[in-house]
């Protein structure tokens, strides 16, 4: 009965993230100029470690909330920038599933030593959207490799190496892209020149550095683009094939083959002269007779240049990593930094001095002041923070309690939560980032997934991980907290447990008052202690102060 009556309602969600009910108020530069930050000392209390931890992992664990603690935050962020990243195995030739690739996203997850690096490569594959949808799983485990390569490197590196994966090429109609003909009459396909600056670089809307709308004279957004720039694109991007295979020739439509860079195959590249964005005012223009590379760069670089290009990336990272609603202010001190490239806190030094150095944003969207907000419940903003989408909620809580998986159920519950890993829907992701909570002024990205349907899904999911199984390949022993269950003086050391790796000590007094009296109600037997852990890690899991992370 009590695992039916306490399953939190939807709007329940929406609730405690615009209330805060959580607990807590809760190319390169040429002259690059180091942007430095002052904060005070790192809060290294097990709450503040583990926050840092849900922003910047798949989740705290106990053993990570000690280190953390003991060298604090730069220091842990540097470790993590040097460890060596997971990788994906390519699925032989005949597998059609995706399945073995989505298992290895959740092993990697929840085992992985490159925590922060799999975390900001899930962000930029819900920006850079490919999908096994229509990618086969051949090229979807190499695509993860790039992003998790690039991950700590700089955009611009990002921007080549993702618009050459033949992943791409398939997803977005670039492989293969012809150029202009007129016998028959045919034109260059312009879907990856259209998204690329809609989607993964600019945006539709010119903007200032802290990422409001640029306006014009009349007050009305300035386009960042016309239709005019994406057909002069989609000719820059002609002319390129899949990798060629080992043992095999370049031909002008290689067969599929998904391993290596596209190549070009230079007779069907577009040679004539191209108009592209103007940068500082003056025109842009291509001269013909350039080759498919050198073309490719200098189109690259003109959208690199873009003064829009830093806010609208920033902003997007910052959601994907710490809150849906970050302040210009934060979003003008993070855009600053890529534009420098180099960040400073508490004598540690991020980034290359190089536009664009992501070690550098990353460093500085995790230990700025509106991201460190919330580690003293003092300093915490209701509206800070963000739903835990589905791939996040499921991780975070296998990792906090030690779980053991193939990563089968994993993958199963996720895709029953609308998140399948590596399958988005569409290329604008599984969901937008300015989606808007209906009845507020505030963006809710991850609540665009929330429905009755995947909130049950949710409750189903914590039910069946307390109480009985999510797949045979995944296994968790709930011993300690039975233990903690244990003490004579109550419930207390448990909770207390539970509140510093779940909710970052930020566990409000009326929920941990309910929860209390659930295990107390508890009946005596023989595994009394199991049900009086169980009892707290259901309520605390399925409630909405966990599912919204501050």
């Amino acid at each position: 009965m009590l695992r039916r009556l306490l399953i939190w309602p939807l709007f329940a969600l929406a609730v405690v993230f615009t209330a805060g009910c959580v607990g807590g108020t809760g190319s390169s530069s040429a002259n690059p100029v180091q942007t430095t930050t002052t904060l005070a000392a790192p809060l290294e209390t097990p709450a503040a470690a583990a926050r840092l931890l849900e922003q910047s992992t798949f989740g705290p664990t106990s053993a990570l909330i000690t280190q953390v603690q003991q060298i604090g935050f730069s220091a842990f962020l540097a470790s993590q920038f040097a460890t060596p990243y997971s990788t994906y195995p390519d699925p032989a030739a005949g597998v059609t599933s995706l399945l073995s690739t989505q298992q290895v996203f959740f092993t990697n997850a929840i085992n992985g030593q490159d925590q922060l690096r799999q975390r900001v490569a899930l962000a930029l594959s819900e920006i850079w959207v490919t999908s096994g949808f229509t990618v086969v799983p051949q090229g979807m485990a190499p695509y993860m490799r790039l992003l998790l390569q690039d991950a700590f490197g700089n955009y611009r590196t990002l921007m080549y190496d993702v618009t050459l994966s033949p992943a791409m090429g398939r997803y977005l109609d670039m492989v293969n892209n012809d150029k202009p003909s007129t016998n028959p009459v045919t034109h260059a396909n312009e879907n990856y020149a259209r998204e690329l600056m809609q989607l993964f670089t600019l945006g539709l809307d010119q903007l200032n550095e802290d990422g409001t709308l640029k306006l014009d004279s009349s007050g009305n957004p300035i386009p960042t683009y016309s239709q005019d720039d994406v057909q002069a694109f989609a000719r820059v991007f002609t002319g390129w094939t899949y990798p060629t295979a080992p043992g095999a020739t370049l031909v002008k439509h290689n067969p599929a083959y998904w391993l290596g860079a596209m190549q070009a195959f230079e007779s069907n590249h577009d040679t004539g002269s191209k108009t592209l964005l103007p940068v500082n005012g003056a025109v842009a223009i291509l001269p013909a007779g350039q080759s498919s590379t050198a073309d490719l760069n200098a189109a690259l670089d003109n959208i690199f240049a873009q003064p829009s290009l830093s806010p609208f990336v920033c902003k997007q990272l910052i959601q994907h990593l710490v809150t849906s609603n970050p302040s210009p202010a934060y979003i003008k001190r993070v855009a600053t930094v890529f534009d420098s490239g180099s960040f400073s806190n508490s004598g540690a030094t991020f980034g290359s001095g190089q536009r664009g150095d992501l070690q550098a944003v990353i460093a500085a969207i995790l230990l700025d002041p509106e991201a460190r907000r919330g580690d003293d419940s003092t300093t915490a903003n209701a509206t800070d923070g963000h739903l835990r989408e589905p791939i996040l909620y499921i991780a975070n809580i296998l990792r906090a309690f030690g779980t053991t998986s193939d990563g089968v159920g994993p993958v199963n519950f996720a895709t029953s939560m609308s998140e399948a890993p590596l399958d988005s829907p569409s290329v604008f992701n599984f969901f937008p980032p300015d989606y808007g909570l209906p009845g507020t002024n505030l963006l809710g990205p991850e609540f665009s997934l929330e429905t009755a349907a995947t909130t049950l899904v949710r409750a189903n999911f914590v039910n069946s991980f307390v109480y009985g199984s999510i797949g045979a390949g995944t296994k968790v022993d709930f011993t300690t907290y039975a233990n903690l269950s244990a003490d004579p003086n109550g419930a207390g050391q448990l909770l207390d447990s539970l509140n510093t790796v779940l909710l970052h000590g930020a566990m409000s007094s009326s929920a941990r008052a309910s929860i209390l009296t659930a295990v107390n109600a508890v009946p005596a037997g023989a595994t009394q202690n199991l049900q009086r852990a169980q009892t707290a890690i259901y309520l605390v899991l399925s409630s909405s102060q966990y599912q919204v992370q501050h």
